[in-house]
Order: C-alpha cells, then sequence, then structure tokens
C-alpha cells in the first residue's frame, strides 16, 4: 500500500513508532497532545486519538488522566499458559538484559482460607505463610507479589531473606522444589486502588492485570497459590 493509499491515522501511527524507534521519543517522555498533533498532521483530533488509541493498545503509550500520553518502557513478556511451565520472573528479567528486584512489603502466617485448604489439602485450622512483595526490573515496578504458601513446609521461608531473592530458586534451594505447571490460571482486569497505586507508583485506576495461579511441583504436588497485580503498560502475558 502507498502511503497515499494508506489511511491517515495509521500514518500517524507509524511516524510516532518510526520516532519510538529510533529514539527521538524515549521511554517516559511526554508526547504532544492530541491538539498539537491535529494541527502538526493537518487533521481531525479524531484521526489523531485512533492513532494514539492504537499504539496505546499495541503497548507503546500509555494515556494518564490529567497528565497526557507518555511513551511506555518496553513490556516485558512472559509466557502463563494453564498446564504450561511457570516462568521466574527473576530469569525473565535476567534473559532480556534487566536487573531483578525484590522488594518485601508484608510477611505473615495466618490460618487458610477456604480456596487455600482445599488446593493445599490442608485441615481448618492449618497454617499458610503469605508473602507480600513489589517486583522490579532496573528498580522500576512491575508488579505486586502476593504468594501464598502451607507454612509447615516452607518454615525456611519464613525466616529467609526475601528482600532482592528469587522465591523460584529459594524454593529450589532449600526444598528441591520445582514449580512446573499450573494447575489453573484465572485473569482479572481491573484498577489500581489508592494503596496499591502507591506501591506501584501509578496513577489510581491505572489498568491492572490480576492474575492466580495455582502452581505444582515435579511431583505433581501444590507448590503456591499466587497473587499478582501487574502494571498493564510493562507487562505482556503471552497465552
Amino acid at each position: 500500500m502507498s502511503q497515499l493509499e494508506m489511511p491517515l491515522y495509521q500514518q500517524i501511527y507509524d511516524e510516532i513508532k518510526h520516532a519510538i524507534d529510533n529514539g527521538i521519543y524515549v521511554p517516559g517522555d511526554k508526547i504532544p497532545t492530541e491538539a498539537e498533533l491535529s494541527t502538526k498532521y493537518a487533521v481531525s483530533r479524531i484521526t489523531v486519538r485512533r492513532a494514539i488509541e492504537d499504539l496505546s493498545a499495541a503497548g507503546f503509550l500509555v494515556k494518564r488522566r490529567g497528565l497526557g500520553t507518555f511513551v511506555c518502557e518496553p513490556r516485558m513478556r512472559r509466557k502463563l499458559l494453564q498446564g504450561g511451565l511457570p516462568q521466574s520472573f527473576s530469569e525473565i528479567c535476567r534473559k532480556s538484559g534487566r536487573v531483578p528486584g525484590a522488594k518485601l512489603i508484608n510477611r505473615e502466617i495466618v490460618v487458610a482460607r477456604q480456596d487455600e485448604r482445599e488446593f493445599f489439602g490442608l485441615d481448618e485450622d492449618d497454617l499458610v505463610l503469605h508473602v507480600q512483595r513489589l517486583r522490579t526490573a532496573d528498580e522500576q515496578p512491575i508488579f505486586e507479589e502476593n504468594m501464598c504458601l502451607p507454612y509447615v513446609e516452607n518454615k525456611e521461608l519464613a525466616r529467609c531473606d526475601l528482600q532482592g531473592n528469587s522465591l523460584y530458586e529459594l524454593l529450589d534451594e532449600f526444598y528441591g522444589r520445582k514449580p512446573v505447571q499450573n494447575q489453573k490460571v484465572l485473569v482479572e482486569a481491573m484498577g489500581a486502588s489508592s494503596e496499591r497505586a502507591g506501591r506501584l507508583q501509578v496513577p489510581v485506576s491505572e489498568p491492572l492485570l490480576f492474575i492466580t495461579t495455582y502452581a505444582l511441583d515435579q511431583d505433581d504436588k501444590p507448590v503456591y497459590i499466587g497473587r499478582q497485580y501487574f502494571i498493564g503498560s510493562r507487562y505482556m502475558l503471552d497465552l
């Protein structure tokens, strides 16, 4: 298709994407407003809006209410298949040339909830370990991690240093257990609450992906339940 045959919104899309690809706009930069782009390209704001929406849907831009539209950091990509191999966030970071991080928010031992008892095969008063951490790549928040594990089987995790360490690697080091498949994966879209937005350093109501995973080890035994809140503009799930 020639430039003349190409829809105007696609031409604007291609020009902005070219500017991002070539470093004219870098992650974190605010791009011109719809009105400014409309004047620059001599097109309607509706045409500009279509290009911006498509760039946002593709993960190149993110709109922040009351602030404008910004260039995204390159999205991290993670395979998350029901029945497939769970991937360590730390491993994904290293493969993409980024430095993984983990900041401990909370760690507590509590009585298991009904869904936790059913998955782990626990009795009514049995305890579980809840670990809440902020996971980062190159010190940028990517998601809030909430892990639930049976306490009796994972007492070392209740005492060890979880700041900056990979939980997958600790499970292997302490117990020789490796999450090898997800028995069940649930995906839900939601907006960031005020408290969670503060931790993730995003605006309130920022689109998040809430992912619940039920992981099994190499012997088909339950390892953990993960309840994670991913920043949609920084993370891509390959389902």
